[in-house]
């Protein structure tokens, strides 16, 4: 039974990743370079916000899948890879991995958090401002442009490499070596 529990805990914590990351390649290698071909502008923002709206909800529920079944595979580690209680968390490749992992979730989250609802909308208003008719320097919205693809490439590539270290933690050779 603990072994269906791990493997179903897995299964949803990748399930919840390929929901995260999936909209994030989409967005920035399919929709944005097609999206400049639609020359009238309110409508390639309407399109903008709709797309990236429903692709907000579809991460936001991968990250809830990541959530709720990485609390459970790193509450049960110690029983499923047999480590005795008085091993330290830190003590394995495991513990410092997932500790340095948590980091850069924690400044990816915030990267995330600071695209989607200060520099994206920002880059949208910019733009729905240009499409109004209103002045707008091309100064103001490259900047404010260029942001936003720091922000996006930037998390993303964080994503990848939080991947890599969650591959590394079900690595048994690797996670279970001590330091």
């Amino acid at each position: 039974m603990r072994d269906a529990l791990h493997v179903l805990a897995l299964w949803t914590h990748i399930l919840g990743i390929a929901l995260f990351v999936g909209p994030q390649f989409f967005l920035a290698f399919a929709w944005v370079p097609a999206s400049r071909g639609i020359a009238d502008l309110p409508t390639r923002l309407q399109a903008m916000r709709t797309i990236t709206r429903r692709f907000g909800y579809i991460g936001g529920v991968g990250l809830l899948l990541i959530l709720v079944a990485g609390v459970y595979l790193v509450a049960t580690w110690r029983s499923y890879y047999h480590q005795p209680s008085d091993l330290g968390f830190w003590e394995l490749h495991y513990g410092v991995v997932f500790t340095a992992k948590m980091a850069v979730l924690a400044v990816m989250l915030g990267m995330l958090a600071l695209h989607t609802f200060v520099v994206g909308p920002r880059l949208l208003d910019r733009m729905e401002a240009q499409a109004r008719g209103e002045e707008v320097p091309e100064t103001v919205l490259g900047r404010v442009r260029a942001q936003s693809m720091a922000l996006s490439i930037g998390g993303l590539v964080l994503t990848l490499v939080i991947m890599v270290m969650g591959a590394s933690l079900t690595t048994y050779t690797f996670s279970l070596r001590e330091w």
